[in-house]
């Protein structure tokens, strides 16, 4: 028994240290690679190619290296699939293999994966009129955008092809709100690069709801711009699989390159799962891809993100940090209130670029993927990114001699707040009459008036009128030090607003947009954040809705994490020399551990911990402890007038742990996720043996004694341990288990007190 469990603590060790990750192996050429763009792109693409005049012939389009790419699979795990776009081999492999791989000639690097997408939340709800709009043909979502103008022209998307990339796509097949595109062969391809086939239609349920905001009718209404569309589906995200997708992601950009895709519409975000902050300035391997497809012709729109309310988190997600990606942010579903929606995600990014660049609802009606069909509401800025890419399809629609990077122009161009800008909404939610001719003049609503070298006043041009204000302040370096919402209400003076921390003030009211230059700059400006309150000043009334600094100094996110811990278990006897404890034995831990995150999905750790073992024995190995530890029966336990009620051998021990973490399932930092730690303690222990016995009879006053033996010389065998330690955690609560490995292998020694070597219970994180 005990050479099996020294082999098993081995082999776990061994694991630990050859434990497999997912790499990007990236190659020094393409040798021997033949290509021929001719065969291997669809008439679409070629058409793409041709209008936006990038080169077909570009070595990116290349494949990569089949004799390459076959070393590197043979000394891999597993071959997850390779870019052309990025020169490079996805696989799976230990870092010994990984260290092999790298060491071959043709191998530049090797890039550790630790990815994970962020999909939306919903929640169900049965369909009905929510509202009354314009068009009874148009939920309110693409009314927003001004819809109803692209119907009244007959245009829906019709001509353009459109990738959507997710999780699945359940009942796209069935479901009663793609009728109209299957009736007429509109889905075009699918592909699931996961499982390596053609079938979508399952798994997770999120992009069947994206495809409706971008294509979807419900009952006769539009929940999306682009019904006459062509679409190609690719499944590239699976749960709970931590580490391939951005592989896949790029697979389905060069996928939907080839099969002549014009737009593609990403409700996938890589963020605080994988990266750091500092990380969202453009430069991850899917943002660089991101900016590759624009240089291709083709318009990605991506989501902002969801961790608006996340404090550690205050940027974007990439792929949306590229800078020709459109990254699409979220506001409240009303057609009267426009607020930013409380999470998605601001920008900038982490280098200071302008992001978002245009916004949309971000709590919509979608076809529901689940039970027997029908609608439901979705919230996420994964929902307002699909409605954005249906209006690019029909605005596109219109201006087929443009360019995806004109395009992109174009509908920030177009956007409700257009020139004003901020980290919320970005240029402001699109807008059909920009593309149709529709576009009304804006006449000036307010004017400035210099009150102080810090103060400004807005003042109204009608006293009758109700403002919603957007405003900002703006460094010399052009970077925005502080934006908001104002609503104004009674005007019969201006409203003052104090300047902070740049040297222009930026206005936007009723779509007029004027600005105010200090001439010199103000004190920079404080962190603060207020909604929702009312300020009086005589005769009128103003409230701040939001008003907020970028917090860009929280883009350096701490690789360090602390937490307590309280573990609790029993030791178990699994050799028959050990002695065997009850169920009566309990074990418990408290301590604390400080880890450092080498990635987000690998950290190493040092834990400090008290702990405090009872062992409670039957008769049989009561007797042979006793035994073994020279208990000799003196005083009224000799009289044999003693009754014993307890014997109880207590095991202290003051612990160091030295641990690597490694996360399975991600969902954030600290005690987020599914972990496994690994790891060896030393410790010192100090041991009490306690007997307590009550008198009985023979004329003899009752009553109760206890006798104590500290650390018996027997048990200095366990005054140093050392061992092996395991961890499975979820969230906050977890398994443990610890294995002792002093004296492991050697001859037990007849006057020896051999106690349980393994330990499991229970783990709470604090």
């Amino acid at each position: 028994m005990k050479k099996t469990l020294t082999f098993l603590m081995l082999a776990l060790a061994a694991l630990a240290a050859q434990a497999q990750n997912t790499y990007w192996v990236f190659l020094a050429d393409k040798s021997d690679s033949e290509f021929d763009p001719y065969t291997y792109f669809d008439a679409k693409a070629l058409e793409r190619y041709a209008q936006c005049g990038a080169d077909l012939y570009d070595v990116s389009n290349y494949p990569v290296s089949p004799a390459y790419e076959q070393g590197v699979s043979a000394l891999a795990m597993e071959h997850v699939g390779s870019s052309r776009w990025m020169n490079a081999v996805g696989i799976v492999a230990t870092p010994d293999q990984a260290a092999q791989i790298e060491a071959l000639p043709y191998v530049l690097r090797v890039q550790l994966i630790a990815s994970r997408a962020t999909l939306a939340s919903s929640d169900f709800s049965e369909y009905s009129d929510y509202s009354e709009n314009i068009d009874t043909t148009l939920t309110d979502q693409v009314v927003r955008m001004q819809g109803q103008l692209f119907r009244e022209k007959g245009i829906d998307g019709r001509g353009m092809r459109i990738a959507v990339f997710d999780g699945g796509f359940p009942k796209v097949n069935t479901h009663e709100a793609f009728a109209h595109l299957r009736d007429a062969g509109r889905i075009l391809k699918t592909w699931n690069f996961p499982n390596k086939k053609e079938d979508v239609y399952g798994w997770n349920g999120h992009g069947t709801m994206t495809l409706s905001c971008i294509a979807g009718r419900m009952g006769g209404k539009d929940l999306g711009l682009a019904t006459g569309a062509e679409f190609l589906l690719a499944r590239t995200e699976v749960e709970p699989e931590p580490f391939k997708e951005e592989i896949w992601w790029m697979q389905a950009m060069e996928w939907a390159d080839k099969l002549g895709a014009n737009i593609i519409s990403s409700s996938l975000g890589y963020g605080k799962d994988r990266y750091y902050t500092k990380d969202m300035n453009g430069t991850s391997y899917v943002a660089r891809a991101g900016n590759m497809a624009a240089r291709k012709g083709i318009l990605v729109c991506s989501s902002a993100g969801n961790e608006g309310a996340d404090s550690k988190w205050k940027t974007i997600v990439t792929p949306s940090d590229a800078d020709s990606v459109l990254c699409v942010g979220g506001i409240y579903h009303s057609l009267d209130n426009y607020s930013h929606i409380d999470f998605a995600s601001y920008g900038p990014t982490a280098d200071g670029r302008q992001k978002p660049n245009v916004c949309a609802f971000a709590r919509t009606w979608a076809a529901n993927p689940h039970g027997k069909g029908g609608y439901q509401m979705v919230h996420g800025t994964s929902f307002s990114c699909p409605l954005v890419a249906g209006f690019a399809a029909c605005a596109w629609q219109m201006n087929r001699d443009k360019t995806a990077m004109q395009m992109f122009d174009l509908i920030q161009r177009s956007a409700d707040l257009y020139p004003y800008c901020d980290y919320a909404f970005g240029y402001g939610v699109p807008q059909a009459s920009y593309f149709t001719g529709q576009q009304k003049q804006v006449a000036p609503t307010f004017r400035f008036e210099r009150q102080s070298a810090t103060r400004v006043s807005v003042i109204p041009l009608r006293n009758d009128t109700s403002l919603l204000i957007f405003f900002k302040d703006v460094a010399a370096d052009g970077l925005i030090t502080r934006y908001g919402q104002r609503k104004y209400h009674k005007f019969d003076s201006g409203i003052s607003i104090d300047f902070q921390g740049g040297t222009r003030l930026v206005v936007n009211a009723n779509g007029y947009t004027a600005e105010y230059t200090f001439d010199q700059p103000t004190a920079p400006a404080t962190p603060w954040i207020t909604a929702g309150f009312e300020h009086s000043k005589g005769n009128y009334t103003y409230s701040d809705i939001e008003s907020h600094v970028p917090a860009l100094e929280r883009a350096k996110e701490s690789r360090w994490i602390r937490d307590a811990y309280l573990m609790f278990g029993r030791p178990i006897a699994l050799g028959d020399e050990e002695l065997k404890s009850n169920l009566w034995s309990p074990a418990w831990h408290i301590g604390i551990r400080q880890s450092y995150h080498f990635t987000k999905a690998y950290s190493i750790g040092l834990g400090l911990e008290w702990a405090k073992t009872f062992y409670r024995f039957n008769d049989r190995e009561l007797n042979k402890l006793e035994r073994l530890l020279n208990i000799p029966m003196r005083g009224y336990l000799s009289l044999g007038n003693a009754e014993v009620t307890r014997r109880r051998l207590s095991l202290g021990e003051v612990s160091l742990e030295l641990f690597q973490r490694i996360r399975f399932q991600p969902g954030g930092l600290n005690h987020k996720g599914f972990h496994w730690d690994l790891g060896v303690y030393g410790s010192y222990g100090y041991s009490f043996y306690r007997i307590k016995a009550k008198l009985v009879g023979d004329g003899l006053v009752a009553g109760s004694s206890e006798e104590i033996l500290g650390n018996p010389t027997a048990l200095d065998g366990y005054r140093f341990n050392y061992g092996l330690t395991t961890r499975l955690t979820y969230n906050y609560f977890g398994l443990y288990a610890r294995y002792r490995l002093n004296g492991l292998g050697g001859e037990v020694a007849a006057d020896e007190v051999l106690l349980p070597r393994l330990e499991v219970g229970l783990q709470v994180m604090f």
